[in-house]
């Protein structure tokens, strides 16, 4: 009819639009929690068999390596295999350590795993700078091990002393060595008695006694003494345990030479 506005299908009003839209939104929230649940349980389940077979892998190769001289690679590895029979992770590597360092040419281990399976050992052998006594050797820092006496090393000198004197007698050799440099003496032995008085033996025969007490000066003494006239050749004993000078004591074992502190010296006079 004339006048009639023309109907037709409008659009939905908003808030239809927000009441059917609500659900769709909540299924999925829902939905991406579901799938995000499944992600984070799959790699859980991943990381877990991943960490299961690690764990189940078993060392394929045990190498040791390090410059070394009194110890057998291959018997290393016998005493290492229990320790890594458990497997690439569950290897025992801090036990493996301590047990290498127990014995006696070992200075320092160090371990580690390589992936995929192999356990690296590094051995750092013990460097002996003197014997002590005659029944094991000091290292580079003073330190005691104890180990069978090897020829290779039977130049080196030996001191002696009371346990706990180690690394002081150590320090005192090698002050004295460092002192005696510029001169043709080599200390063959250096020991220290009860009393703590030092004695010195060097490779041509001479004894040298320094007391227990200001041995910088003493042993500057002997040097002055040393680079004089003495007929160093003929000398078979310097004792400077006294506060000024020293004796001489040569060969000829009747004659003794009384030095005083500023390097001049008595005549020789025979003992009574």
């Amino acid at each position: 009819m004339p006048g009639k506005k023309a109907t037709g299908v409008r659009g939905m009003s908003p808030q239809a639009t927000r009441g059917e839209a609500e659900p769709t939104s909540r299924a999925s929230l829902w939905l991406n929690r579901i799938v995000l649940a499944s992600g984070v349980t799959l790699l859980g389940l991943g990381l877990y068999q991943g960490s299961a077979t690690i764990k189940a892998r078993q060392v394929e190769r045990l190498t040791v390596r390090g410059d070394v001289r009194h110890l057998d690679s291959e018997a290393i590895q016998a005493r290492l295999a229990p320790r890594v029979a458990d497997g690439f992770m569950a290897a025992d590597l801090s036990g493996a350590r301590q047990e290498l360092e127990s014995l006696p040419w070992v200075y320092e281990v160090n371990t580690r795993r390589r992936w995929p399976a192999e356990i690296e050992v590094t051995l750092v052998e013990q460097r002996p700078l003197a014997r002590w006594g005659k029944s094991g050797y000091l290292n580079h820092e003073g330190e005691y091990f104890a180990a069978d006496l090897d020829p290779l090393y039977a130049h080196l000198p030996i001191l002696a002393g009371p346990a706990g004197k180690e690394v002081f007698l150590m320090r005192l050799y090698q002050m004295l060595a460092d002192r005696l440099d510029g001169t043709d003496l080599s200390i063959k032995a250096l020991s220290l008695d009860d009393l703590e008085q030092v004695a010195v033996q060097f490779d041509n025969g001479l004894s040298l006694l320094l007391g227990a007490r200001d041995m910088s000066q003493r042993l500057a003494r002997f040097v002055r003494l040393w680079d004089s006239e003495l007929p160093t050749a003929a000398v078979a004993k310097i004792d400077l345990r006294y506060e000024h000078g020293a004796a001489v004591t040569f060969q000829d074992e009747d004659l003794v030479i009384q030095a005083t502190v500023n390097g001049g010296r008595d005549d020789g006079q025979r003992r009574q």
